[in-house]
């Protein structure tokens, strides 16, 4: 990984796929740096899956995941503020903050205006087969709205296009080049390509192979295995 700052946020659109690249990208950081990682799990909005539900699981690579007590897991606001800002002020720590989906979540982080006296990276996670996220128009639009919500200024596009188990080949490269073609227009660089694990070696002779951020599946919705 390329550019690591001490503070990475992951923000985007309902389905862009932000919880599963935050986990990836913690675990990835945690073996690569000789630093604790706390993966916060910043995510409002009480979707299907959250970062809390999989907290166990992700303590097993090394990763502490910052949640609400147990008694408080359901509850629409993560008590969450002591625990934020004890992992910006703590020099052997990265933080890495999950995002709920939209402009109402990314509200959020203007609770934290520590997060600016620090170093971090602000990636916004795109699949092009959800809604609001479809064309260039749609994402230019979703990034203007994001960051006027958190007043920060996104460093980075992530092109994470998928179908979940259905994608192909294709479906992953359609993402990308509208992804590219968004980072030309808005003069935002793309910070890396998430691909499933399984997938990875099918793009090999693409122009992005170096810069694909492969994907080990940690969430599971019905049906799946």
């Amino acid at each position: 990984m390329n550019d690591i700052k001490k503070i990475t946020i992951f923000i985007g659109e309902i389905g862009s796929g932000k919880t599963e690249i935050s986990i990836n990208y913690a675990i990835r950081l945690k073996k690569e740096k000789d630093k604790d990682v706390d993966l916060i799990d910043l995510d409002i909005m009480k979707p299907y899956i959250r970062l809390r539900d999989l907290k166990e699981e992700i303590k097993k690579f090394g990763v502490n995941v910052v949640s609400p007590p147990q008694r408080y897991k359901q509850a629409d606001l993560p008590i969450l503020i002591h625990a934020t800002k004890s992992c910006i002020f703590d020099d052997d720590k990265f933080c890495i903050y999950d995002i709920g989906g939209g402009e109402e979540s990314s509200f959020i982080l203007r609770q934290f205006p520590e997060l600016r006296e620090f170093p971090y990276n602000l990636f916004f996670v795109v699949n092009i087969f959800r809604p609001f996220t479809q064309t260039m128009e749609e994402i230019g639009n979703a990034i203007k709205i994001l960051e006027s919500a958190t007043g920060l200024e996104i460093s980075g596009i992530v092109s994470n296009s998928h179908l979940r188990g259905h994608t192909k080949k294709e479906d992953v490269i359609k993402g990308y080049k509208v992804v590219k073609e968004v980072s030309k227009v808005l003069g935002i660089p793309i910070a890396f390509v998430g691909i499933r694990e399984s997938m990875v070696s099918e793009f090999r002779n693409e122009e992005f192979y170096e810069h694909i951020f492969p994907i080990k599946t940690f969430i599971k919705y019905p049906g799946e295995r």
